[in-house]
């Protein structure tokens, strides 16, 4: 891992580091050296108690770091798709009054582009197998469900789907609605949305953005060659 690792708590977020943070101006209370397992635990649950928005986890190497996170939760594995249509517009689902993207728990022996690929067909009603495209981001949330503290870590990919049949949501799932949504319209997703979705469509617009300037670099390079070539 060579980023930081945000665990969403609901509307808040515990920042796993191998940053010292010693350049950002940040309150120390809200930072938290690692020590052990136990120590560990401890801060966690002082942290949901509180009211803090926001708690920084520290230590040299992220990847024991986030080894020892894991263990502190029934931790669960998940992927999920960002799904287009040829004219742009991205699938949105509606799950228990929230906007969201299609995703779901691996099953056993399940790759993650399977798992993928198959919960967006199951909570959507896609008739035909979306092209996977390329992998856009992890995110990782925290939930309690039968007494258990799960952490669920999703896989998310950017998927294209051309079909046009009629999206059919998975009510049993709490779908309640599924639509194709335009791009230039997600801002009324993060609205009403889980924090770690408002991350992915960050990811996903900035992505798009750099699409974007690198189309126009290109053109105006194919501009100057044409300009040189007629002078």
């Amino acid at each position: 891992m060579d980023t930081d690792i945000k665990i969403f708590f609901n509307e808040r977020v515990v920042v796993l580091s191998d940053n010292d943070l010693g350049s950002y101006a940040i309150d120390r209370k809200h930072v938290y050296r690692f020590e052990n397992r136990n120590a560990l635990v401890r801060r966690i649950e002082k942290f949901e108690q509180s009211v803090d928005e926001r708690l920084y986890i520290i230590h040299s190497d992220l990847n024991e770091l986030f080894g020892h996170v894991k263990k502190c939760f029934k931790y669960v594995e998940a992927a999920g798709g960002f799904v287009m249509l040829p004219d742009g517009r991205a699938l949105i689902i509606k799950r228990l009054g929230k906007w969201d993207l299609p995703k779901g728990k691996a099953e056993k022996g399940e790759s993650p582009q399977d798992t993928a690929l198959r919960e967006v067909m199951e909570e959507c009603g896609l008739e035909k197998t979306p092209i996977i495209t390329g992998e856009l981001a992890h995110t990782w949330h925290t939930y309690y469900h039968d007494g258990k503290h799960i952490l669920k870590h999703t896989a998310w990919y950017e998927m294209m789907y051309d079909g046009n049949e009629r999206l059919k949501p998975q009510y049993d799932e709490d779908i309640t609605a599924a639509v194709w949504f335009p791009q230039n319209l997600l801002n009324v997703v993060m609205l009403n949305t889980y924090q770690s979705i408002k991350q992915l469509i960050h990811t996903i617009k900035n992505q798009n953005l750099k699409i974007e300037n690198q189309k126009l670099k290109i053109k105006n390079q194919i501009g100057n060659q044409k300009s040189k070539i007629k002078n």
